[in-house]
């Protein structure tokens, strides 16, 4: 009887290493396409870089251009004859994929100082959201939201 029970249990052990071994070799594969899957899914950072444009107003628009950490801002006038330097400050990129996102820019005081039209903020906000960039404007004491879309 003990004869039986150990061949019983020698060849449920025998079937039971084979069950796992082909069962890994189907997890393998199906692991390497999981990754494989995650890796295509996997989605860049939100890109702002290039230029952004407000809607034009007799001839007059705000233009914004983001590269290398900065975000440069000029008042454009005379149909785009004629530009003047709103704002250079920093920028911080997103590190992730968001369709929102908003950081703070430090001014660069150096770059406006000389500028007539200059914002005279140490920082502003800007707000990305629903592929409009936004900022608040300020000029001999009126405000208003500006809103761009990239070009």
């Amino acid at each position: 009887m003990k004869k039986l029970l150990s061949l019983v249990l020698i060849g449920a052990l025998a079937l039971s290493l084979t069950a796992c071994g082909n069962s890994s070799s189907k997890d393998n594969s199906s692991s390497k396409e999981t990754t494989t899957t995650k890796k295509e899914e996997k989605k860049e950072p939100l890109n702002l870089t290039g230029t952004w444009k407000s809607d034009e107003n007799e001839g007059t628009w705000m233009e914004a251009t983001i590269s290398d950490n900065v975000i440069s801002i000029d008042w454009v006038t005379d149909e785009g004859k004629t530009k003047a330097t709103y704002w250079v400050g920093s920028y911080d990129a997103p590190t992730t994929a968001t369709s929102e996102y908003s950081w703070v820019s430090n001014n660069d005081h150096e770059k406006t100082k000389n500028a007539l039209l200059a914002s005279n903020d140490d920082t502003k906000e800007f707000t990305y959201k629903n592929d409009i960039l936004s900022f608040t404007a300020s000029m001999q004491g009126v405000s208003k939201v500006v809103e761009l879309k990239k070009q």
